[in-house]
């Protein structure tokens, strides 16, 4: 009882069976000279049987016992399910016995136990001990303590199997999230059908395969973040960590902490010790957005870790290193920002390693129909819905600015689905946000409803008269461009350099009708 008492203490002590099962074996031995204790479990094909934890066993024994599964004695009580015991273990074959036996035979017997360890009535393991005795029968209570020492290792063993089942899935789900994040944000696989973004890609691409800091400028919404996630899980970095930091979002007060982390007491509310996104990122990525919002005290802590890799916790003194790859963006002028001494003219030739531009919407009108068609996809699976778009829907994006870049595209995308009405759109429902782009005149105010500005045709029209006159066309060159476009407004008005609206009121103004260019 007080050896039972004492294992039972040891299941609760760690979830590691074989750190368990060494445990037990050596209370085994020390309370009731049950010696040399093994734990063997079945191998992966299930023929042999193999040490996973023992007692009194020298590594050349170990590797040395391994036990056919169903002939050798051992190998039978696993597949018997039966415990089995031999008073003189000498007299039956395949029995492991000591290398150091006892001088007197004829006064001491070495006998052997084993046990099967079940669990849901199938074997998982055998444990068993030597006893040294002058008696010639076994001790029926030693059994009786295996066997229940067994019980309560099955269950270990249980754990044990949930736990190993449980990291095998999650192993699995993690590379089968690493490929698909991979492929998700491979650049070859982004929307993109423009020459302008084709040369943005070719660079992203070049650049992946290094560990060269990279800054991506372009205006908001042009999606410098999905680059950047690009050229992470292109890069041979891509299974470690990859960490966004949004510096306009973080207070100035901050934003230190949150880079570089900080001691417990090194300010009011630092309550605990808190790791940095350096720190965090160490082997990987970290994108630093808005990268010119970062407040000027900061910058040169900044430095020091882009040079030497090198930073200290806000309230430490000791100097930690972070291996990280750094990919920053900014949509500010940081020249402007040098010149008016608001960025560290140092930091900015840092960064400047490989400048990649990232065009905005409006100079890449190609993109506009896959993003809305991918977009339109996406939002009508998400909301249930079924929706087509006209040609004049079509030509009306391609018409459209996009100030906001494919983030108002996505938007607006998804405003138009959740406020359609029926299945078939007209550009009229395409509920436009920003009012700098359609400015309505005083005497046509803009009509809201639901936060949604919408502008009748009268304001439209004038607005496209203002902007034709701004660019004059002649009749012969319209002509011409519809010709070369085959009656496509889109591509008569790319060709003339013009946008669609103006194209339209220029067809309108001269009366050119354009089914006269189909072919």
């Amino acid at each position: 009882m007080s050896a039972l008492t004492e294992i039972s203490k040891l299941f609760s002590s760690s979830l590691d069976y074989r750190e368990v099962a060494n445990r037990c074996l050596r209370t085994l031995s020390e309370t009731l000279d049950l010696e040399r204790g093994t734990l063997l479990m079945p191998t992966t094909d299930r023929k042999f049987l193999v040490i996973k934890a023992s007692v009194g066993f020298s590594p050349d024994e170990i590797r040395g016992s391994v036990y056919k599964i169903g002939e050798d004695f051992v190998g039978k009580v696993f597949s018997n399910c039966l415990p089995m015991a031999l008073p003189d273990a000498e007299e039956v074959e395949g029995v492991p016995m000591p290398k150091e036996q006892v001088d007197d035979f004829k006064l001491y017997r070495i006998g052997f136990i084993a046990v099967p360890v079940v669990l849901d009535s199938r074997p998982i393991g055998v444990i068993t001990a030597h006893r040294t005795s002058r008696s010639t029968t076994m001790v029926d209570e030693d059994i009786k303590v295996m066997k229940i020492v067994a019980s309560l290792l099955s269950q270990t063993l249980r754990i044990a199997e949930m736990i190993r089942e449980e990291n095998s899935k999650l192993v699995q789900e993690n590379k089968e999230l690493h490929a698909e994040l991979e492929e998700r944000f491979n650049p070859d696989n982004l929307i993109s059908n423009s020459s302008a973004m084709a040369k943005t890609l070719a660079m992203v691409k070049r650049v992946s395969g290094t560990d060269a800091s990279v800054l991506l400028r372009g205006e908001s919404g042009t999606g410098k973040t999905l680059l950047a996630r690009s050229i992470h899980y292109a890069s041979v970095r891509q299974k470690a960590p990859f960490i966004i930091v949004n510096c306009a979002a973080l207070p100035s007060n901050l934003i230190e902490s949150e880079l570089f982390g900080h001691e417990k007491g090194a300010f009011t509310g630092a309550l605990n010790l808190r790791i940095g996104r350096f720190e965090a990122a160490d082997g990987g990525t970290i994108f630093l957005d808005e990268i010119g919002e970062i407040p000027i005290e900061t910058q040169a802590k900044l430095l020091s870790v882009i040079q030497d890799g090198t930073f200290e916790r806000v309230g430490s003194s000791k100097t930690m290193t972070s291996d990280v790859r750094l990919i920053c963006a900014t949509n500010a002028n940081l020249e402007q920002l040098v010149r008016e001494k608001a960025f560290r003219e140092d930091l900015y030739y840092r960064l400047m390693v490989v400048p990649i531009n990232v065009p905005p919407l409006r100079s890449r009108r190609e993109d506009i129909l896959p993003l809305a068609s991918y977009f339109l996809k996406k939002f009508t699976t998400k909301y249930n819905k079924r929706i087509s778009i006209s040609r004049e829907v079509m030509e009306f994006l391609e018409g459209y600015p996009w100030p906001g870049n494919v983030r108002e595209l996505e938007n607006t995308i998804e405003r138009t689905v959740v406020l359609a009405g029926g299945e078939a759109l007209t550009a009229k429902d395409i509920p436009v946000l920003n009012s700098m782009v359609e400015a309505p005149e005083p005497i046509d105010p803009p009509q809201v409803s639901n936060g949604v500005v919408t502008f009748s045709p009268l304001s439209r029209r004038s607005k496209e008269r203002q902007l034709y006159e701004r660019v004059p066309m002649r009749e012969k060159d319209i002509r011409e461009a519809m010709h070369n476009a085959g009656g496509i407004q889109t591509h008569a008005a790319r060709m003339l350099g013009v946008s669609l609206r103006q194209l339209r009121y220029a067809l309108s103004r001269f009366g050119i009708k354009a089914t006269e260019f189909k072919y």
